[in-house]
């Protein structure tokens, strides 16, 4: 296949050829559309060249941002690490490109002497140029995403629960572009070469135990967990740390036998590929911790020219108890794939075998809350669920006592008030949390979740400042677009929602994408987003708002009888959403009412969420609202 895949607008056909041109006089293949041969199949031979091209150059104009076509090429070539745009025509790209830089042709009209063109031709030769192995790309993110993911269903809220989903691994920490003179760093998945699969916790483990310690050092920037995950395995080191905009790569093996440990790592440059710094470690079995600390501080120290202050021993891990830590490790582990009861309830039992060793753990305390909170949801009874929560609660307030400056455990406890509905003290704890770990993806991303609900433009601001700190993790996406939501922007919350569908294997986000088109009026793409929804009762309920929308009565009368034959009492907020939607305002106000008085997690939203605005000036509905967001700290999204 050719080098470069050429993507563009057909209104922009003229520039398009004026590009080929220059490309092919670089002396490079380039594929477009007009190279298809007499009796090709345009989307078979398209899609090859796409996924096969080592690089792909989209030309962004007023028409190609608003093209499927386009913006899908775009995200597949995003994806692939393979994306090199060019601004051909002064616009707003969809909101998932603006975390990639862009050359600068505006107005070029097909000069093969401009600067510009000669520069980004020339950028485009240097990638070309760069050595491809087969293991470099990005593991796709849909992967490890095998069904639903009830962590974000708890509590019958779409998606409140992405605090938990994003907090267990709340000491994972983030980074960015290192263009403001501070280092940065990528820890990726050390290689588990025991020769027991059994084992790769262990390895794992370190590697996010790892990024933990380097975030605690002040001007260090560390990448998140989940977008490092995606280059397991890779080879081609410089071309990784271009994708996830960082200088360094930290890389590693672990070989574990019944008696020793040998941590080998790695620190290498990401411009150059020359190891910085290595160094092997054999210890017994039991000093892992020690190791791991090592490491840590070996790095700081071969980053120190970079940063002000190196610090000296890096704490690390959850438990000083080796056995505890292993533990903790392995509920990691468990909790990262858990979709079921069953998983959850194996992590929860990890993380109980780990407190009784190390009662004083707060990480195993709060990720024990965070794993009640998640079988909540799969509670037969009221009764139980109840239990639940105040189990939940009360581990998280265990996990506070022992560690007050901990920003996982001060996040579980903002995470336990939201789900009690008690959002005055769910945002104080969550304004502590962001104050401790202000450099933690997991803190940012519930903190995010938790501000939405009073603040939603700020809310905005705090999470789009996230945007290159963790770049191919579906949550940010996820976050994102239902944050922009909240504040009402809602092209670009579809537009953010779509690629967290696209990331989680339609498991993300489309419950926001869904709204968001709602409130365009854009019904008919909401009623083809429907089948993506695996949930039933949340299916039910935007089915019964889009028929009703759509004029289809009887339609939407045979949902919302479906809906309230399930007999179940904590959909209570999906039906006042329906029955506000199909202008019941009476039976909408007593939901919310039944709502507030079972404390319904869904009922959170009720303040920013545009589906309520047909019964937002009822009195009763502003004496709900006003009982579960203090009205002295909510603050509305600007009008745009």
């Amino acid at each position: 296949m050719p080098d470069i895949f050429l993507s563009y607008s057909r209104t922009d056909l003229s520039v398009a050829a004026r590009m080929a041109a220059a490309l092919k006089a670089a002396g490079h293949d380039v594929w477009w559309d007009q190279a298809l041969k007499s009796g090709e199949v345009y989307d078979q031979v398209t899609e090859a060249a796409l996924r096969e091209a080592k690089v792909v150059v989209v030309l962004w104009s007023k028409t190609s941002v608003v093209s499927d076509w386009v913006r899908s090429e775009a995200t597949v070539a995003m994806q692939r690490g393979a994306l090199m745009p060019a601004m051909i025509e002064d616009c707003q790209r969809p909101v998932m490109f603006e975390l990639r830089q862009s050359a600068d042709l505006l107005g070029w009209k097909g000069n093969a002497k401009d600067p510009r063109l000669l520069a980004f031709v020339a950028e485009v030769t240097r990638q070309l140029a760069r050595p491809v192995a087969a293991k470099a790309g990005p593991v796709p993110a849909t992967a490890s995403m095998k069904g639903p993911n009830r962590r974000v269903l708890i509590g019958g809220a779409a998606g409140v629960a992405a605090l938990a989903a994003g907090g267990f691994a709340g000491w994972r920490a983030f980074g960015g572009q290192a263009d403001d003179g501070t280092a940065s760093v990528a820890v990726l998945p050390f290689a588990n070469l025991s020769g027991d699969p059994g084992q790769a916790f262990f390895s794992d483990g370190i590697a996010e135990e790892l990024r933990n310690a380097l975030s605690q050092i002040r001007g260090l920037k560390v990448i998140g967990g989940v977008s490092s995950e995606k280059f397991r395995n890779a080879d081609d080191l410089p071309a990784v740390a271009e994708k996830l905009g960082v200088d360094h790569i930290l890389t590693g093996s672990v070989r574990r036998s019944l008696t020793t440990i040998r941590i080998g790592a790695q620190l290498v440059d990401g411009r150059t590929g020359v190891e910085s710094w290595s160094h092997s470690y054999d210890q017994p079995i039991g000093d892992a911790l020690a190791i791991q600390s090592k490491i840590a501080t070996s790095v700081v120290g071969a980053l120190s020219t970079r940063l002000a202050k190196a610090a000296g021993l890096v704490v690390v891990g959850g438990s000083r108890n080796p056995r505890a830590q292993e533990l903790l490790l392995k509920a990691g582990k468990a909790f990262s794939s858990a979709d079921s009861k069953a998983g959850f309830l194996a992590t929860l039992a990890l993380l109980d075998a780990a407190i009784a060793i190390d009662p004083d753990c707060a990480v195993a305390w709060a990720g024990a809350a965070f794993a009640k909170s998640n079988l909540v949801a799969f509670a037969t009874s009221a009764a139980d669920q109840a239990v639940l929560k105040d189990e939940a609660m009360a581990a998280s307030q265990r996990a506070v006592a022992i560690a007050p400056e901990s920003g996982f455990a001060r996040q579980s406890l903002a995470f336990q008030y939201l789900t009690a509905v008690d959002l005055r003290r769910a945002l104080a704890e969550g304004e502590r949390a962001i104050a401790l770990a202000p450099a933690d993806v997991g803190v940012i991303f519930g903190f995010t979740q938790l501000l939405q609900l009073f603040d939603p433009d700020r809310a905005v601001s705090i999470i789009r400042e996230a945007a290159s700190l963790d770049p191919f993790n579906p949550y940010y996406y996820f976050t994102y677009g239902k944050t922009l939501y909240a504040a009402r922007r809602y092209r670009e919350a579809a537009e953010a929602s779509r690629h967290a569908s696209a990331l989680s294997n339609n498991q993300l986000g489309i419950f926001f994408l869904i709204r968001a088109l709602l409130c365009m009026d854009d019904i008919e793409s909401a009623r083809a987003n429907l089948g993506n929804i695996q949930q039933e009762q949340m299916r039910l309920s935007y089915k019964a708002i889009i028929e009703a929308r759509a004029g289809n009565r009887a339609a939407s009368d045979a949902a919302l009888l479906q809906l309230r034959k399930r007999g179940d009492d904590s959909i209570n907020t999906y039906m006042a959403t329906v029955h506000a939607q199909r202008g019941e305002t009476a039976a909408a106000l007593d939901a919310l009412e039944t709502a507030l008085r079972s404390k319904e997690v869904g009922i959170t939203f009720i303040a920013i969420d545009p589906l309520f605005d047909p019964i937002s000036r009822e009195s009763r509905f502003k004496a709900v609202r006003d009982a579960v967001v203090p009205p002295d700290l909510f603050v509305p999204p600007k009008r745009r």
